[in-house]
């Protein structure tokens, strides 16, 4: 009797934990164009309901996949991007104990789940990103770049040359030189051109949304500056009128007399010549 309780309990030990070894460790909830993911499963086409596991490449052209791990933790794969699931090691059925990503290229939001934030572990090609009990978006190129939208974030380059970063949109940008906060203009154009999520969230399921006007706000202002700073602009460009040329009439001069003829000098009249005397008288 004992040894059946035994093996009914390694049993249903195994049936447990075997998935989240072994097996799928997170689930495709939603996608939109043709994400694929390669790995040891083979190539496949991501679709609502695939299953991931670790090893697994995702690739995403146009559009994004929405994921969430056997630990609640919730990942979206954006336009553009590459990620490896680099290790998923299970403390339980519903932590992880070590949570390891390599985001290659692309944007992300990444909201953590049930594990313990030591066990996160995610690097880019030229920073790591530690996490506080957080919900943030990045994005991966030459540099990397964090927009925090809840919890802590600390951002460290290849040189351990670090910035911390706190929730409300606070924005940093991580270098070979240096990992530093953007602010004003700089941040407002990052936001913009490198953070889809941030800008429009209608794309996403509610689970992956984020709380994002205080992003919005630092956006709304810039765009306030630029049109002011546009108007100046224009105004400098475009010289000002001449003003019209006004001119005095000039006053009619009083036409001429004209001068009355002088008379015609009459002509003399020819004298008749005489005839001719002749030297020796008539």
């Amino acid at each position: 009797m004992l040894r059946l309780t035994i093996l009914f309990i390694s049993a249903a030990i195994f049936a447990i934990f075997a998935p989240c070894y072994a097996g799928s460790i997170a689930k495709v909830v939603a996608v939109l164009g043709s994400p694929t993911s390669t790995g040891p499963n083979g190539n496949r086409t991501l679709s609502t309901g695939s299953e991931l596991f670790e090893h697994d490449t995702i690739s995403v052209g146009t559009g994004n996949a929405q994921v969430i791990f056997l630990d609640g933790t919730k990942l979206v794969v954006g336009p553009g991007s590459k990620l490896i699931i680099e290790k998923y090691l299970m403390r339980s059925p519903s932590t992880a104990q070590t949570f390891s990503i390599n985001a290659l290229r692309g944007t992300y939001r990444f909201i953590t789940g049930q594990s313990a934030k030591g066990a996160y572990k995610i690097k880019t090609a030229n920073a790591t990103i530690g996490i506080r009990g957080t919900g943030f978006d990045f994005w991966v190129e030459s540099k990397t770049g964090v927009a925090v939208l809840e919890g802590k974030v600390r951002l460290c380059n290849r040189d351990k040359k670090c910035v911390d970063l706190n929730p409300g949109c606070e924005l940093g940008l991580s270098e070979v030189r240096q990992s530093q906060k953007l602010f004003g203009e700089v941040k407002a154009q990052f936001i913009n051109s490198k953070l889809p999520y941030i800008r429009n969230q209608s794309q996403l399921r509610k689970p992956f949304r984020l709380q994002i006007a205080a992003c919005n706000n630092a956006f709304s202002l810039y765009l306030q500056d630029e049109n002011t700073r546009n108007k100046d602009l224009q105004r400098t460009a475009d010289p000002a009128p001449n003003p019209p040329i006004i001119t005095t009439p000039t006053t009619p001069t009083t036409p001429t007399t004209p001068t009355t003829p002088t008379n015609p000098v009459t002509p003399t009249t020819p004298t008749i010549p005489g005839r001719p005397t002749s030297p020796n008288g008539p």
